[in-house]
């Protein structure tokens, strides 16, 4: 029953358990001990996430203006999205701000948690622009 089992994962058969994308803090697990290298590592995956958001941001605002053109701007797409994109911005500081805010841990430990939070909600509203 194992090598059925073993053999079904190995081909994709079954789905695989757990998040498939590690927390931004595990990506940066190998400076653990290192605390400026750790940062940077953090630093690096927000300037990554930021762009990938953007790109997402972009994306959608073409097809926002598309359907503008479409309906003759009756449904205001693009100012919707502008509208959502900003508020979501508030909440994304906001929610990070909260995380940190729990931890009873150093300043510079809180500013990972805030770095980890802003990378994991830009990588998802990035992947959320993508599919709507």
């Amino acid at each position: 029953m194992l090598v059925l089992v073993m053999s079904l994962f190995v081909q994709g058969d079954i789905p695989q358990i757990g998040a498939p994308n590690a927390r931004p803090a595990f990506e940066c697990a190998e400076h653990v001990t290192d605390a400026r290298a750790r940062r940077s590592c953090l630093n690096t995956l927000l300037r990554e996430a930021e762009t990938q958001l953007q790109a997402a941001q972009e994306q959608a605002r073409e097809e926002a203006r598309d359907s503008d053109l479409d309906s003759g701007g009756m449904f205001q797409a693009e100012a919707s999205l502008d509208n959502a994109q900003a508020i979501w911005m508030q909440y994304r500081d906001a929610e990070c701000a909260r995380r940190g805010s729990l931890m009873f841990v150093s300043e510079s430990s809180r500013e990972e948690i805030v770095l980890d939070c802003r990378i994991a909600l830009d990588r998802a509203r990035a992947a959320e622009l993508l599919e709507h």
